[in-house]
């Protein structure tokens, strides 16, 4: 029988060869194509870049650590890692919310408060892109001080949690309160301007609607097409976001988690 520890490292080589094949294809189209890119693009590169820092800095260590090399990380490469890790995560939340909000603010009506942003939201892109880098990385500097390498299991904090790889002292400090408060806020912005979205759409769709019924070729409206892919990029977005946050809380709190479950 493969031993267990194999099967492991090779399901974790297969997710990060994947992730990073991914990511490279997207973000070398984006590169090529800099001269001609919308402002979105430059969000959804920041999401890519985040996302592709995040399967190197998580799936190579895992995978290194699956096929048996223990104790290959130290206390300062455990604090860069696991903060890599960290923010990355926040990143591709920020950016994510930061792309449903600009584009809630592009196609809001001439009529509404967002007038006057409207016109210049394209030249705040990099600024907010910027902004979310370095609100994330203060924002993980208290957890990344509590990090230490594998060899520090024996310490005097009364809960310390093994990440499998290093360990995290007292997780359960302030820090992790403010990280959950972050990872609230930005969820909750996300759904409402997703929610902002899918009203305007519904109401283009109501003045627009006697011009589908009268049309030769009955179809979907492109506003019910859009509404559908928000509440499904929405949903598939916050559910993933959500088991992940409940099997971390699995992986922090239960004393013997098994790496499977990491």
């Amino acid at each position: 029988m493969i031993p267990y520890d194999v099967i492991l490292g090779t399901l974790y080589l297969s997710q990060t060869g994947l992730g990073v094949l991914g990511n490279s294809i997207l973000l070398s189209f984006f590169i090529f194509t800099s001269c001609n890119l919308r402002p979105t693009d430059q969000i959804i590169s920041q999401l890519i870049l985040a996302s592709f820092i995040f399967l190197l800095s998580r799936g190579i260590p895992l995978t290194i650590s699956a096929f048996g090399v223990k104790n290959f990380l130290d206390d300062t490469s455990c604090k860069i890692d696991f903060d890599l890790q960290r923010v990355s995560l926040g990143l591709s939340l920020c950016s994510t919310c930061l792309l449903s909000g600009f584009q809630a603010i592009v196609i809001s009506p001439v009529s509404s408060p967002w007038e006057e942003v409207k016109a210049r939201a394209p030249n705040y892109i990099i600024p907010s892109c910027l902004f979310c880098w370095l609100f994330n990385l203060l924002i993980e500097v208290g957890t990344a001080i509590g990090i230490t390498g594998p060899h520090s299991h024996n310490t005097n904090f009364t809960v310390t949690v093994d990440v499998i790889i290093c360990t995290w002292k007292d997780p359960r400090s302030n820090f992790t309160l403010l990280l959950t408060f972050r990872d609230v806020a930005f969820l909750g912005l996300m759904v409402c301007t997703s929610g902002y979205k899918v009203i305007l759409l519904q109401k283009h769709h109501q003045q627009v609607q006697h011009l589908h019924r009268d049309s030769c070729c009955p179809r979907v409206s492109p506003e019910i097409r859009v509404t559908v892919s928000i509440l499904l990029l929405l949903s598939t977005f916050v559910s993933f976001y959500l088991v992940n946050g409940i099997f971390t809380l699995f992986c922090n709190y239960l004393p013997h988690s098994r790496s499977w479950m990491v």
